[in-house]
């Protein structure tokens, strides 16, 4: 649709849901599986999180990392409220492993950006982690699953948009390859 306008509108959970719900918007996409009320709810992409590190730190020779691995390292982590640093620090807890802290942040691209300078490694969403990948930051996959999803939310009550189907056909396509570029697992 090349007259199709569309427009932007980031927004963390859960307000992002209650927008959906209310029927605010044509199409959203957020990290939980289930379709909020007054939504359905298309699960485009479900990986294991992944740990980014700078490709010459002495752990990058390997394709994966178990949690033994992070002990004593110097870690970049999501916020504390973050639900997915909630599940890190939980399997680092439960397995006994302390990681150094050194610095917290918000967003994953921030995360992966101090990972590049060298401020620690950190495990982050494989999307994020894709992106942000190149010759000074690599990724490796994990001993362990920590899963990741991203999920399409469309109004329940009222018809697609013409313009909202080639556009979740396009995120599908684009889970795909993104699942495709992953390094294989184990």
């Amino acid at each position: 649709h090349p007259q199709a306008r569309l427009s932007v509108t980031p927004q963390e959970s859960p307000l992002l849901e209650e927008w959906m719900s209310a029927q605010r918007f044509d199409l959203g996409l957020c990290e939980q599986t289930t379709a909020p009320p007054g939504t359905r709810a298309e699960v485009l992409l479900t990986l294991d999180e992944v740990a980014v590190l700078p490709a010459s730190h002495a752990l990058a020779h390997k394709s994966a990392l178990d949690l033994a691995d992070f002990a004593g390292e110097f870690f970049v982590s999501l916020s504390a409220d973050d639900p997915y640093r909630r599940l890190i620090d939980a399997r680092f807890a439960e397995a006994g492993v302390e990681r150094t802290l050194r610095v917290e942040t918000h967003s994953a691209a921030a995360v992966c950006a101090m990972v590049e300078q060298g401020l620690g490694i950190a495990i982050v969403n494989p999307v994020t982690a894709l992106a942000a990948a190149g010759e000074r930051l690599v990724l490796r996959r994990l001993a362990f699953s920590i899963p990741f999803s991203v999920t399409a939310l469309l109004p329940l009550y009222r018809p697609p948009l013409p313009e909202v189907v080639p556009m979740l056909e396009a995120l599908r396509a684009q889970a795909h390859a993104i699942a495709e570029r992953l390094p294989p697992a184990m």
